[in-house]
């Protein structure tokens, strides 16, 4: 006998949706799951055994369209808003699974940010509204990284 209508616990269904970055010369990926509504969570793919590693969450929203990784796929660029203080938008560099910023440019705003990798040590910056186009306090760009 199965309980009356009124005992019936009603669950919505949540949404995600799941954006992947693949390497260009490694046998990896990253995946970006995103929902319920602006957490992220960053899991890595191991195409060569088929596993996930699973990752960080990030209570901010990430513009997919704005990452990349770098071709042996040990570092992301990321472009996310939260629409908080003190740091409202912000591009990083990350080493995944993790969003921990090695690197970290403020935005003015959510319209850019982000970059592109052109080689293991060669980074595009879309620095069209990054405030000045150097890192935040406390963050240096390696040497190696041009």
């Amino acid at each position: 006998m199965s309980p009356p209508a009124w005992m019936m616990e009603v669950i919505e269904p949540t949404s995600a949706r799941i954006y992947g970055l693949v390497a260009r010369s490694a046998r990896c990926a990253i995946l970006l799951r995103r929902g319920p509504t602006r957490n992220v969570r960053m899991l890595v793919w191991d195409l060569e055994v088929d596993t996930l590693e699973p990752g960080q969450w990030l209570k901010s929203r990430v513009y997919e369209r704005c990452c990349d990784l770098t071709p042996d796929g040990k570092f992301l660029i990321y472009f996310a808003a939260s629409n908080r203080k003190p740091l409202r938008a912000w591009t990083a560099i990350s080493r995944p699974p993790y969003f921990t910023a090695l690197i970290l440019w403020p935005n003015l705003g959510c319209w850019g940010g982000g970059g592109l990798f052109t080689g293991e040590h060669l980074l595009k910056l879309n620095q069209a509204v990054i405030a000045d186009g150097c890192p935040a306090d406390g963050f240096l760009v390696p040497p190696h990284l041009h």
